[in-house]
């Protein structure tokens, strides 16, 4: 009986796929700093308040 030893590289995926990684992570936590660091809170606060009433969740 034969055995058919197959070997595929896939160094050049990971590392595209690490490398995507980190970006959105990186994006994600810049995004995070900014929205609960610099905006202003009456902004945040209006913004989930419309989001609530739009999707019918009852805020009051």
């Amino acid at each position: 009986m034969r055995s058919i030893s197959v070997s595929k590289d896939f160094s050049g995926a990971k590392l595209w796929l690490r490398a995507s990684v980190l970006v959105m992570a990186g994006f994600l936590a810049f995004s995070t700093i900014y929205v609960v660091g610099l905006e202003p809170m009456v902004y945040l606060h209006d913004t989930f308040h419309d989001i609530r009433h739009s999707t019918g969740f009852p805020c009051h």
